[in-house]
């Protein structure tokens, strides 16, 4: 564990950031050696855990839509195949995403991408509309209707009619982030805002939810092709 302590007469009391990888402690210049290694250890867990959680960032890759690249797909890497064959269809299944077009397509970037994100939307909708109703038989509420929609920023929405919207690129995240989105937005159907109640009842279904939340965090250019 690499960490690096600095002392500042700014500080009155001493705080912990982690940051790739190193842990920076800062503590006034009063404070002991003693005294810091003391709260270290007595961080130690959380310390840990932040570390645990960074080192599982991902570092994003630019996409250029050629036949035999990766996609990311519920966390599973799958190799794009670019076929012209009649009668076949675009789809995912578990060793590959099939993107069909014309054959004078099949070099075309932005034809590639715009089938690719087509057929992501699709079983993004799909999987994401089970997983919520799912989820909202155990929560006790009834949203009204499933989305999904193109965000920059954003990984789900939730109205006052209830309808529920989703950013059809939290499909290639790991099935524990896709559901703790999922419990996030259903939870705004019983307290519309993010107090303390609303996170209590994420905490109910998801007492690790934190963890998910700074992943989240961590990785939001993964997604950006």
């Amino acid at each position: 564990m690499n960490i690096l302590i600095k002392k500042t007469n700014r500080k009155k009391t001493i705080a912990i950031q982690i940051n790739e990888g190193l842990v920076i402690v800062s503590a006034p210049k009063t404070i002991s050696k003693t005294e810091i290694d003391s709260f270290i250890q007595k961080k130690l867990p959380w310390i840990k855990k932040k570390l645990q959680i960074q080192s599982e960032k991902i570092i994003p890759e630019r996409k250029k839509y050629l036949n035999g690249e990766y996609f990311l797909f519920m966390e599973k890497k799958l190799k794009l195949n670019i076929t012209s064959i009649k009668g076949e269809r675009s789809c995912i299944n578990d060793c590959e995403i099939k993107i069909v077009l014309k054959k004078n397509d099949t070099n075309n970037s932005s034809k590639i991408k715009i089938e690719l994100e087509k057929i992501y939307k699709k079983y993004a909708f799909q999987i994401l509309k089970e997983k919520t109703f799912s989820i909202a038989g155990s929560l006790n509420v009834n949203p009204k209707r499933i989305k999904v929609r193109s965000y920059k920023r954003r990984w789900g929405s939730c109205s006052h009619d209830k309808n529920i919207s989703y950013n059809w690129k939290l499909i290639m995240a790991p099935e524990k982030i896709i559901n703790y989105v999922i419990v996030h937005e259903l939870c705004h159907l019983i307290h519309f805002n993010h107090s303390r109640d609303f996170w209590n009842s994420v905490s109910d279904i998801l007492p690790d939810y934190k963890s998910s939340k700074e992943w989240l965090k961590l990785n939001q250019d993964l997604f950006n092709w």
